[in-house]
């Protein structure tokens, strides 16, 4: 693809500047800075307090757990509770346990109780249930190492370009939102809420492109062939697991989801002058 918007001669790359950038290509740079920011203050997702906000559900459940059960078996070895007899015995110096503290130990083992149920069965829509509805597209900003943000900040910047420049910038935000939260919520769904990045994305974006291209031909939609047949093996590739746990599902939902409006989609796109 050849994508210079900006200038009337596509050859002449003179004209490129921030300010150009930024009006015609807004979310597709504010989605890598924010995605820059992300893995550089969390540390490429390592520093779990920062990142807990970002994942579809926090991962924070099993700190909280062992801390809770740490209270918990502090609170009983002050009221004199003896693990062998099962029962509270009291020694030199302290008092004998009242109904109110007795009630009290029963509330945080049934909570206790609860904390470890969810480990076992976490739901991953728990922190959405309760509000956080940012949470169905933020994981798109977490990556995990450096090779993994470069490879999506990459494909991000080549499909964006197009897309943002075709369409502007509120339908291509529509598009993004819309591919993550399916492409979020399908692997939540399958796989738990702990993965993150922007290849879901990053593969709707790809199956707009593909399909639109395919079932409404036009010169401003011609991907190169070479483009096409990375994408599709890299996807077939990740099933394989040679290069370690990916969110799969992410990345065939996107792909379809994106497809899908790709498919659907008919209308005249924004004419600025670029060719691909």
């Amino acid at each position: 693809m050849s994508n210079r918007p900006w200038s009337k001669d596509p050859r002449d790359a003179k004209s490129v500047n921030f300010a150009v950038l930024t009006h015609y290509l807004p979310v597709t740079l504010f989605l890598i800075v924010v995605s820059a920011l992300v893995a550089a203050l969390t540390q490429f997702g390592s520093h779990s307090e920062k990142a807990d906000a970002l994942f579809m559900a926090s991962q924070r459940g099993h700190e909280e757990y062992v801390k809770q059960r740490q209270e918990y078996l502090e609170l009983l070895d002050k009221r004199g509770y003896d693990s062998t007899s099962g029962r509270f015995e009291p020694g030199d110096g302290q008092e004998a346990i009242t109904q109110e503290q007795v009630r009290e130990l029963d509330a945080m083992a049934r909570s206790l109780n609860l904390a470890a149920a969810r480990l076992k069965n976490p739901d991953p829509l728990a922190d959405i249930k309760r509000g956080q509805l940012w949470r169905l597209v933020t994981p798109m900003f977490l990556h995990f190492g450096i090779m993994h943000i470069v490879f999506n900040m990459m494909w991000l910047w080549q499909f964006g370009l197009v897309l943002e420049m075709r369409f502007g910038w509120r339908r291509f935000l529509g598009l993004v939102l819309a591919v993550a939260a399916l492409s979020d919520l399908a692997q939540g769904l399958w796989a738990g809420a702990g993965f993150g990045g922007m290849s879901g994305v990053n593969y709707g974006l790809f199956g707009f492109l593909l399909l639109r291209g395919k079932l409404h031909p036009s010169p401003e939609f011609v991907m190169n062939p070479r483009t096409v047949s990375l994408m599709l093996i890299w996807l077939v590739v990740c099933y394989t697991r040679v290069i370690g746990p990916v969110a799969n599902t992410a990345h065939l939902v996107g792909f379809l989801a994106g497809g899908a409006i790709g498919a659907a989609n008919r209308s005249e796109e924004r004419r600025v002058g670029q060719e691909c």
